[in-house]
């Protein structure tokens, strides 16, 4: 196939395929990021810095009719800073597949669009598990009492293991094995099948190849990690989000409680409800036993949810199990750098794969979720689902 078709898939992936590949990035990737803001205004470089307002302003109170004014006392300031995440898809043409369809432009453009699509689905993915994470990116540690090599391999869970994945087995900060296709995954049995696993023994830990401890900041991290943003939430007590494990059923009362709670301690206003399915149907048989009509409120991004007292209340196949998140929109942000655009630097979006017989192309976005109020934000845990 002549050069100049390829300048032309280049020409389509910017022109046409470009702005499909952000609508769907930012609005159907994700519930819980198509509702947020995205900005670059508090990106400084490839820096993101948010200034954290805390604490109470003073210069308030009552004082008798000749007394002294109250003393003014600013509230306070902290500083965040860190580093912009570095996302990135991409996909590849051999030259073989090119020559097959020399003669047939609809099977080019057929054969592009299927790469397209295949790389826009594992993408959203990745950027939803991504945006429930905690930043580390672990997917499953392994739950054998001692070393083996024997396959498959049981593990924690296989929620976010799926066939195809290239993984890295780490012990600690220590690569094991690297770039490990998984071949199977046993829901049931929670076991996982994997091309080559080595000798591999219990709390080893399972992430997507080469993501490792670069991930985007995601509601896992900003509800339990004891540094976030650069911050130490020991030294900082304020900047802890507030959490409850409810150790039972879901109820009204006890959602209520939490929306009450986080109004109470941050003067946050919960316009959010984010929790895992088995919640989702919890709340649901709740709902059917107490023979109350369920309303359902259309979102941003033609996503649809769940009415509780008008607040949308949504699932994520990502949110991890029993788990209810009570969220105040206004405090979240997807900070970054630009909207997605392709790697075309060197002037081709199509180019060259150095040492083999193919064409690729990048999809990359340099971004991070950024949460300025964590005290304000609320985890359910511990709910029994359905």
């Amino acid at each position: 196939m002549p050069i100049t078709n390829l300048q032309i898939a280049s020409e389509a992936l910017k022109s046409f395929y470009l702005p499909g590949l952000r609508y769907q990035m930012n609005d159907k990737a994700s519930v819980f990021i198509a509702q947020i803001e995205k900005t670059s205004d508090s990106v400084v470089g490839s820096e993101i810095v948010m200034a954290l307002r805390y604490g109470r302003q003073g210069g308030v109170g009552n004082r008798p009719d000749d007394g002294d004014l109250p003393t003014p006392n600013s509230r306070k300031t902290k500083q965040a800073k860190w580093e912009t995440k570095n996302f990135f898809a991409r996909f590849m043409i051999t030259e073989k597949l090119i020559q097959a369809s020399r003669s047939n432009q609809g099977a080019f453009a057929s054969m592009l669009e299927t790469e397209i699509a295949d790389c826009e689905t594992d993408a959203k993915l990745e950027l939803s598990r991504q945006a429930m994470g905690d930043g580390t990116g672990v997917l499953a540690i392994i739950t054998w009492p001692g070393a083996t090599s024997n396959n498959p391999t049981p593990v924690d869970s296989t929620m976010f293991l799926a066939e195809g994945m290239l993984i890295d087995i780490y012990n600690g900060d220590n690569l094991i094995k690297k770039e490990v296709e998984i071949i199977a995954v046993d829901d049931e049995e929670k076991k996982v099948t994997l091309s080559d696993v080595g000798t591999v023994a219990d709390g080893h830990k399972l992430y997507v190849s080469g993501n490792k401890d670069m991930e985007l900041t995601g509601l896992e991290a900003v509800f339990n990690a004891p540094t976030l943003y650069g911050i130490d939430r020991s030294i900082y007590p304020w900047f802890k989000a507030s959490k409850k494990n409810v150790n039972g059923e879901i109820s009204e009362v006890v959602i209520q409680e939490a929306i009450d709670e986080a109004e109470r301690k941050a003067g946050a206003s919960i316009n959010f409800l984010l929790c895992s399915f088995g919640v989702r149907r919890a709340y649901l048989n709740l709902m059917l036993a107490q023979k109350q009509f369920v309303n359902t409120l259309e979102l941003k991004g033609g996503w649809k949810a769940l009415s509780f007292n008008g607040i949308p209340l949504v699932a994520d196949k990502f949110v991890k199990n029993g788990k209810l998140y009570c969220l105040d929109l206004s405090n979240w942000a997807m900070h970054q750098m630009s909207d997605f655009d392709w790697l075309d630097r060197d002037g081709a979006i199509l180019s060259r794969v150095a040492n083999k017989p193919a064409y690729e192309a990048t999809l990359f976005k340099f971004c991070d979720l950024g949460c300025d109020k964590p005290k304000g934000q609320y985890e359910l845990s511990g709910i029994t689902e359905h």
